[in-house]
């Protein structure tokens, strides 16, 4: 396909890297937003109708540190000429005589792209009663910050958890994990996934009751559900907070019984006035042209496992590009593991810019098909142990495969072979940064494999990081 522009849809976080990534590349992009704003729901705003970051969200980082962040993103790569705001997307149509994709923009004629990049995400209590569904980091954020306000907070869930503090050791728990790890990881997953697993779940558990001694079997995190399923959650407070009983655990909800009333699976009946739903979200992908919606056909083993809690799954190759256009159509958001959001957005637009331009190429139709119907396996079983994100991509294959195809050049450097050994040799202390310092976006953006564009400051911020880290 020759055609060079792009329509990215969506200007939260994922579509301004998206952006930033397909300028490097040199395509001529348009990112739509139908908000007069970017950043998505970093951007505070007092409209009712839309979720959003509190201006007063607590730092770690603050909500108006990413705001403020993603601003200067924008500004620093030039990117606002190539937005367009306060324009609402109602669909988007593959025009087969064209071969180009119709994007109908309310109150506008339409407009004609060579490619679609889809980057939209998934959209007073003083005194009261609240019920909070669900039991992750979004309900422990909550809890805490209307422990001070309500009368009373319960957290109604079906499964335990794993909590996790903020800082071990004085440093990030992301610190526990290196490349090393990761690379560790990948190597017997291969043998023994199992092995892995209880490793994993082993090692959190430890940090659980290090942190926090061991929970009361009535606040019902245990048997908690392996982190091969569901993310721990990451909270300095809720375990205080259950053990003083400014918080309680219930059971979770059947159905509602009265206007201030629902009934829980264990029959009890509890009085409340707000309920929160913090039970996740899922991608809406109904402004595309059906024929190339991925989530439009569903594996009937996937929505029969109790864990799908009919959630679509997207079959996509990778989790990004689409089967039946993907040299036109992809989508960021869809791919999944514990790490930064904004760094899987960086390594999906990489790999996607890569790909359009003929840098890297995609396998065959009948080998991505395969990949997608493994994927869906592997996603099955999952939903019969637990609630996955149906995101969830394997970490090391999908890392291996994205830095292949955006043309990173850190996995070369870091494994057995003879570039391996001469960079070991060469260069030994960016090596042992980069098995054993801090994960960073950094490291992605240090190598010059002739596709993607490096970044000439990167060792200099990668000393300075890991530096940090180790004061």
């Amino acid at each position: 396909m020759t055609g060079n522009t792009v329509a990215v849809i969506g200007l939260g976080a994922m579509g301004i890297v998206a952006v930033k990534n397909l300028l490097e590349e040199g395509f001529d992009v348009t990112g739509f937003e139908k908000s007069g704003y970017v950043g998505g729901l970093w951007h505070c705003t007092e409209d009712r109708d839309t979720l959003s970051v509190l201006k007063g969200t607590p730092p770690f980082p603050s909500a108006s540190m990413v705001e403020e962040y993603l601003e200067a993103y924008v500004d620093h790569f030039h990117l606002r000429p190539h937005f367009r705001l306060n324009a609402t997307v109602e669909r988007i149509v593959h025009v087969d005589e064209k071969q180009q994709w119709r994007v109908d923009v309310h109150g506008e004629e339409a407009r004609y792209f060579d490619r679609i990049l889809m980057a939209t995400g998934p959209h007073d209590y003083a005194g009261k009663r609240v019920l909070l569904l669900g039991l992750g980091n979004t309900s422990g954020d909550i809890a805490h910050a209307l422990v001070p306000y309500a009368a009373s907070i319960r957290i109604a869930h079906h499964r335990g958890a794993l909590i996790m503090p903020r800082l071990v050791n004085g440093q990030p728990v992301n610190r526990l994990v290196t490349q090393r790890h990761i690379n560790a990881q990948g190597f017997i997953e291969r043998f023994s996934p199992s092995l892995v697993e209880n490793t994993l779940n082993k090692k959190a558990k430890e940090v659980m009751t290090n942190s926090f001694g061991v929970p009361k079997p009535e606040w019902g995190l245990e048997p908690a559900p392996s982190m091969m399923v569901t993310t721990p959650v990451v909270s300095d407070t809720l375990i205080d907070h259950l053990r003083s009983g400014a918080v309680a655990s219930v059971p979770g909800v059947r159905r509602a019984v009265g206007p201030r009333q629902v009934e829980l699976v264990d029959g009890e009946a509890i009085e409340v006035d707000v309920i929160i739903c913090c039970t996740g979200y899922q991608n809406d992908f109904g402004i595309l042209d059906p024929r190339y919606d991925p989530s439009a056909s569903q594996n009937p083993h996937w929505t029969a496992a109790p864990g799908s809690k009919g959630r679509p799954l997207p079959r996509l190759y990778q989790n990004v590009f689409s089967l039946g256009k993907p040299e036109s159509l992809a989508f960021m958001g869809c791919v999944w593991f514990p790490t930064g959001a904004f760094l899987l957005a960086d390594l999906t637009s990489m790999s996607i810019a890569q790909v359009w331009k003929g840098n890297s190429d995609l396998p065959t139709r009948d080998v991505m098909q395969k990949w997608v119907d493994k994927q869906e396996e592997r996603m099955v079983a999952l939903a019969h142990r637990g609630s996955p994100i149906p995101a969830s991509v394997p970490q090391r294959q999908w890392l291996v495969w994205a830095n292949a195809t955006a043309g990173l050049g850190v996995f070369e450097r870091l494994g057995w072979g003879p570039k391996g050994w001469l960079f070991w040799w060469q260069q030994r202390d960016v090596w042992r940064m980069l098995m054993d310092g801090v994960l960073t976006s950094v490291m992605w953006r240090l190598f010059d494999q002739r596709k993607r564009k490096p970044w000439a400051g990167a060792r200099a911020e990668l000393e300075r990081l890991n530096k940090e880290a180790n004061q």
